[in-house]
């Protein structure tokens, strides 16, 4: 876990990697070859949150790892309801075709 405390002392002396943390929000390089992820944990099993070490309860409050990733909880919650809101969109714009298909296939059917 070296490599936590060493990314967490760059992080701390650079203003660029700062920045790059707000810009990127999801990980931050911090040297070549050296990395620090959203939610990568460091020896006492703290969180990396994008900006500071968080303790696990106040992470698992705030976040949850789903589809690969950690997500904030209210961005889930949008995520999971963009994908319902897609999913009935699909479903209507099959149905409407379906529908067209029925009536063009009927009339099709009566002019034969």
């Amino acid at each position: 876990m070296k490599f936590a405390l060493f990314a967490a002392l760059l992080t701390c002396l650079s203003p660029l990697a700062i920045h790059n943390v707000q810009a990127a929000g999801a990980s931050i390089s911090l040297a070549p070859g050296v990395t620090l992820n959203l939610g990568d944990r460091d020896r006492h099993g703290n969180y990396w949150d994008g900006g500071r070490w968080r303790e696990p309860r106040w992470w698992h409050e705030r976040y949850q790892y789903n589809d690969h990733r950690w997500w904030r909880h209210e961005e889930w919650r949008r995520h999971k309801q963009w994908e319902r809101e897609r999913r009935w969109h699909e479903r209507e714009r099959r149905h409407h075709w379906k529908e067209a298909q029925r009536h063009h296939d009927r009339h099709d059917h009566h002019h034969h």
